[in-house]
């Protein structure tokens, strides 16, 4: 008795294509797709009248050419509907690849079809490899700031990750969003800073850079990586809770890290104070959350 037939009704594409590490699955397809002058999606469906023998991973496999364990590896949650963020981990999301890794491992990088990847919004600015802005603010390539010139901002980096390895995605999470948030608020209030008005001259900013100009959070990156490493300790955090005596040591080492270029308008000050103390309860509360 003969075996059942296996219907293959999927075929190689003439033009394969080696997914980007942590690439999203939508940016894979496209890439694919554009290379190849097709729908990809479109190739991938069941056919309305005949079964096929493979599930959709084994589909894409077969029409990329790329070996079924090579996909998964490097596409997270392929074949699963995910929605703008990663379940379990709300701080990584779809973003702009470094451009130049993009080119190390793709042959070259376009505005037509750029390579978005999982990476962390809390975490993952820099490319440490080729120096590059690739974090907050960023939209397009052309924004991904060459950062050779300001080497405090790539050890900013470095130390980031090192404050993740030592107290973990529940705490910085926390302190980066919260710290980030108080320092555009201080920004507005008077607090300034001789080491942001540097690093915009380095980059050829104007100290009044609107919001969604990178080069504005490249330029106090440093200051907020400081500030998370007091709120992430412990001992600092207690003391930025408490009252008295305390606090007043709190206020004074955040002052002694982060020291002021000018006096704050007599005004801002009770708010400034103020917001230190705001800003720890906000983080014990997130902490708390995820506990």
């Amino acid at each position: 008795m003969s075996k059942p037939t296996r219907y293959w009704l999927i075929k190689p594409l003439p033009r394969p294509v080696v997914p980007f590490p942590q690439e999203t699955e939508q940016s894979y397809l496209k890439r694919l797709g554009d290379k190849n002058k097709v729908l990809v999606q479109r190739l991938l469906n069941q056919s309305h009248w005949l079964n096929s023998q493979q599930d959709y991973i084994d589909r894409l496999a077969i029409a990329s050419g790329q070996p079924r364990v090579s996909l998964l590896h490097a596409i997270p949650l392929l074949g699963q509907q995910t929605g703008p963020f990663i379940p379990g981990r709300p701080d990584r999301s779809p973003a702009l690849a470094c451009r130049h890794c993009v080119a190390r491992r793709t042959g070259n990088y376009t505005l037509v079809s750029p390579v978005t990847a999982w990476k962390s919004h809390f975490h993952d600015h820099v490319c440490l490899r080729h120096r590059l802005w690739i974090g907050k603010a960023v939209a397009y390539y052309h924004q991904q700031t060459d950062l050779s010139g300001l080497p405090d901002v790539v050890d900013a980096q470095r130390r980031h990750y090192r404050l993740l390895r030592r107290y973990g995605h529940t705490v910085l999470d926390a302190c980066y969003e919260h710290c980030s948030a108080l320092w555009a608020a201080v920004l507005t209030r008077g607090y300034r800073l001789s080491d942001r008005h540097r690093r915009l001259e380095a980059m050829g900013a104007d100290p009044h850079t609107q919001i969604w100009d990178p080069r504005r959070h490249i330029a106090v990156y440093p200051e907020v990586v400081e500030a998370m490493s007091l709120y992430a300790s412990p001992h600092w955090r207690r003391f930025a809770l408490a009252e008295g005596s305390e606090y007043l040591q709190f206020r004074a080492e955040f002052i002694r890290r982060l020291p002021q270029e000018k006096v704050l308008r007599r005004t801002s000050k009770p708010w400034f104070f103020k917001e230190l103390g705001e800003t720890a309860r906000d983080i014990e509360a997130a902490v708390s959350r995820r506990a």
